[in-house]
Protein backbone atom coordinates (compact mmCIF):
# COMPACT_ATOMS: atom_id res chain seq x y z
CA UNK A 1 0.00 0.00 0.00
CA UNK A 2 1.30 3.15 -1.18
CA UNK A 3 1.44 6.29 1.44
CA UNK A 4 0.96 10.15 1.48
CA UNK A 5 3.78 11.80 0.45
CA UNK A 6 6.11 12.23 3.79
CA UNK A 7 6.98 16.11 2.42
CA UNK A 8 5.42 18.96 0.95
CA UNK A 9 6.54 19.39 -2.95
CA UNK A 10 9.38 21.91 -3.47
CA UNK A 11 8.60 24.99 -5.16
CA UNK A 12 10.96 26.40 -7.64
CA UNK A 13 10.20 29.34 -8.82
CA UNK A 14 14.08 31.06 -9.46
CA UNK A 15 16.86 30.63 -11.38
CA UNK A 16 19.44 29.46 -8.97
CA UNK A 17 16.77 26.95 -7.67
CA UNK A 18 16.34 25.41 -10.96
CA UNK A 19 19.85 24.94 -11.38
CA UNK A 20 20.14 23.24 -8.19
CA UNK A 21 17.18 20.86 -9.01
CA UNK A 22 18.54 20.19 -12.37
CA UNK A 23 21.41 18.91 -11.11
CA UNK A 24 20.09 16.74 -8.60
CA UNK A 25 17.56 15.59 -11.05
CA UNK A 26 20.24 14.75 -13.66
CA UNK A 27 21.52 11.65 -11.49
CA UNK A 28 18.47 9.81 -11.07
CA UNK A 29 18.06 6.96 -13.57
CA UNK A 30 14.39 8.05 -13.97
CA UNK A 31 11.97 10.80 -13.07
CA UNK A 32 8.34 11.56 -13.33
CA UNK A 33 6.73 14.57 -15.50
CA UNK A 34 3.38 16.20 -15.86
CA UNK A 35 2.50 19.37 -16.81
CA UNK A 36 -1.02 21.81 -15.96
CA UNK A 37 -1.67 24.72 -18.79
CA UNK A 38 -4.44 27.64 -19.01
CA UNK A 39 -6.20 25.97 -21.83
CA UNK A 40 -9.43 26.80 -20.60
CA UNK A 41 -8.96 30.52 -19.70
CA UNK A 42 -6.83 31.83 -22.15
CA UNK A 43 -6.76 32.60 -26.13
CA UNK A 44 -3.15 31.11 -26.68
CA UNK A 45 -2.71 28.47 -23.92
CA UNK A 46 0.91 28.32 -22.35
CA UNK A 47 2.38 25.61 -20.19
CA UNK A 48 2.08 26.88 -16.17
CA UNK A 49 3.49 24.68 -13.97
CA UNK A 50 6.42 21.68 -14.62
CA UNK A 51 5.97 18.97 -12.16
CA UNK A 52 8.87 16.44 -11.73
CA UNK A 53 9.20 14.08 -8.97
CA UNK A 54 12.27 11.80 -8.00
CA UNK A 55 11.77 8.62 -6.02
CA UNK A 56 12.07 11.07 -3.04
CA UNK A 57 10.87 14.41 -3.68
CA UNK A 58 8.37 16.61 -5.55
CA UNK A 59 8.67 19.46 -7.35
CA UNK A 60 6.48 22.04 -8.94
CA UNK A 61 8.58 24.63 -10.91
CA UNK A 62 6.75 27.84 -11.83
CA UNK A 63 7.60 28.42 -15.56
CA UNK A 64 5.83 31.93 -15.75
CA UNK A 65 8.93 33.06 -13.04
CA UNK A 66 11.62 31.76 -14.72
CA UNK A 67 12.48 32.40 -18.26
CA UNK A 68 15.41 29.92 -18.59
CA UNK A 69 13.64 26.87 -18.78
CA UNK A 70 16.94 24.94 -20.63
CA UNK A 71 18.12 23.30 -17.71
CA UNK A 72 15.07 20.69 -18.06
CA UNK A 73 15.14 20.62 -21.59
CA UNK A 74 18.89 18.78 -20.74
CA UNK A 75 16.94 16.41 -18.45
CA UNK A 76 13.96 15.84 -21.14
CA UNK A 77 17.22 15.00 -23.72
CA UNK A 78 18.93 13.02 -21.16
CA UNK A 79 18.74 9.16 -23.22
CA UNK A 80 19.78 7.25 -20.13
CA UNK A 81 16.92 8.78 -17.74
CA UNK A 82 13.37 7.49 -18.27
CA UNK A 83 10.96 9.94 -17.72
CA UNK A 84 7.70 8.75 -16.68
CA UNK A 85 4.63 10.53 -17.95
CA UNK A 86 0.57 9.62 -18.25
CA UNK A 87 -1.51 10.27 -21.31
CA UNK A 88 2.10 12.52 -22.52
CA UNK A 89 0.77 13.20 -25.66
CA UNK A 90 -0.68 16.33 -24.30
CA UNK A 91 2.47 17.55 -22.22
CA UNK A 92 5.06 16.66 -25.21
CA UNK A 93 3.25 18.80 -27.44
CA UNK A 94 2.66 21.35 -25.24
CA UNK A 95 6.71 21.49 -23.72
CA UNK A 96 7.55 21.52 -27.61
CA UNK A 97 5.21 24.44 -28.51
CA UNK A 98 6.46 26.00 -25.67
CA UNK A 99 10.13 25.72 -24.98
CA UNK A 100 11.19 23.75 -28.10
CA UNK A 101 12.03 20.70 -25.62
CA UNK A 102 13.08 17.62 -27.36
CA UNK A 103 12.98 14.05 -25.57
CA UNK A 104 14.11 10.83 -25.24
CA UNK A 105 13.36 8.12 -22.87
CA UNK A 106 9.90 8.11 -22.25
CA UNK A 107 7.40 5.36 -20.33
CA UNK A 108 3.70 6.15 -20.90
CA UNK A 109 1.75 4.34 -17.91
CA UNK A 110 -1.75 5.17 -19.89
CA UNK A 111 0.11 3.88 -23.12
CA UNK A 112 1.38 0.84 -20.97
CA UNK A 113 -2.09 0.52 -19.43
CA UNK A 114 -3.76 0.59 -22.91
CA UNK A 115 -1.25 -2.58 -24.50
CA UNK A 116 -2.39 -4.38 -21.40
CA UNK A 117 -5.73 -4.18 -22.45
CA UNK A 118 -7.28 -1.73 -19.33
CA UNK A 119 -10.43 0.32 -20.54
CA UNK A 120 -10.06 2.66 -17.56
CA UNK A 121 -6.99 4.12 -18.58
CA UNK A 122 -7.11 7.27 -16.49
CA UNK A 123 -4.64 8.13 -13.88
CA UNK A 124 -7.05 8.55 -10.90
CA UNK A 125 -8.67 4.57 -12.25
CA UNK A 126 -5.34 3.03 -12.34
CA UNK A 127 -4.19 4.31 -8.69
CA UNK A 128 -7.69 3.27 -7.38
CA UNK A 129 -7.01 -0.16 -9.29
CA UNK A 130 -3.39 -0.83 -8.18
CA UNK A 131 -3.29 0.99 -4.82
CA UNK A 132 -6.36 2.19 -3.48
CA UNK A 133 -5.38 5.41 -3.83
CA UNK A 134 -8.28 8.54 -4.58
CA UNK A 135 -7.31 11.23 -6.22
CA UNK A 136 -9.12 14.13 -6.10
CA UNK A 137 -9.51 15.54 -10.00
CA UNK A 138 -11.22 18.75 -8.92
CA UNK A 139 -8.31 20.67 -10.36
CA UNK A 140 -8.12 18.96 -13.41
CA UNK A 141 -9.41 21.98 -15.48
CA UNK A 142 -8.64 25.11 -12.62
CA UNK A 143 -6.55 28.04 -13.82
CA UNK A 144 -3.35 27.40 -13.76
CA UNK A 145 -2.12 30.61 -14.74
CA UNK A 146 -3.29 32.55 -11.90
CA UNK A 147 -0.93 33.27 -9.03
CA UNK A 148 -0.54 32.48 -6.11
CA UNK A 149 -1.26 29.56 -6.68
CA UNK A 150 -3.63 28.08 -3.42
CA UNK A 151 -2.11 24.89 -1.47
CA UNK A 152 -4.93 22.53 -2.34
CA UNK A 153 -4.05 22.77 -6.30
CA UNK A 154 0.24 22.77 -5.53
CA UNK A 155 -0.98 19.48 -3.72
CA UNK A 156 -3.32 18.42 -6.46
CA UNK A 157 -0.87 18.96 -8.94
CA UNK A 158 2.29 17.01 -7.29
CA UNK A 159 0.40 13.92 -6.85
CA UNK A 160 0.03 13.98 -11.40
CA UNK A 161 3.78 12.75 -10.59
CA UNK A 162 4.41 11.46 -7.14
CA UNK A 163 2.57 8.01 -7.52
CA UNK A 164 4.09 7.36 -11.15
CA UNK A 165 6.92 5.47 -10.44
CA UNK A 166 4.91 2.96 -8.40
CA UNK A 167 2.65 2.51 -11.32
CA UNK A 168 5.27 2.13 -14.00
CA UNK A 169 6.51 -0.70 -11.81
CA UNK A 170 3.45 -2.06 -11.57
CA UNK A 171 2.55 -2.03 -14.87
CA UNK A 172 5.79 -3.19 -16.34
CA UNK A 173 5.34 -6.16 -13.87
CA UNK A 174 2.83 -7.26 -16.52
CA UNK A 175 3.68 -5.85 -19.41
CA UNK A 176 7.04 -8.51 -18.87
CA UNK A 177 4.55 -11.22 -18.01
CA UNK A 178 2.76 -11.17 -21.15
CA UNK A 179 5.87 -10.19 -23.27
CA UNK A 180 4.25 -7.06 -23.80
CA UNK A 181 7.20 -4.67 -22.58
CA UNK A 182 9.11 -3.81 -25.60
CA UNK A 183 5.93 -2.70 -27.12
CA UNK A 184 5.22 -0.07 -24.27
Amino acid sequence: MLKEPPRPPVWIHQTEQLLKVCAELHGQPRIAVDTESNSLFAYQEKVCLIQISSPTEDYLIDPLEIKNLSPIGDLFQNERQEKIFHASEYDLICLKRDYNFSFSNIFDTMIAARILGHTHVGLDSLLDKYFGITLNKKYQRANWGMRPLPLEMLDYARLDTHYLFALRDALEVELHAKSLLELA
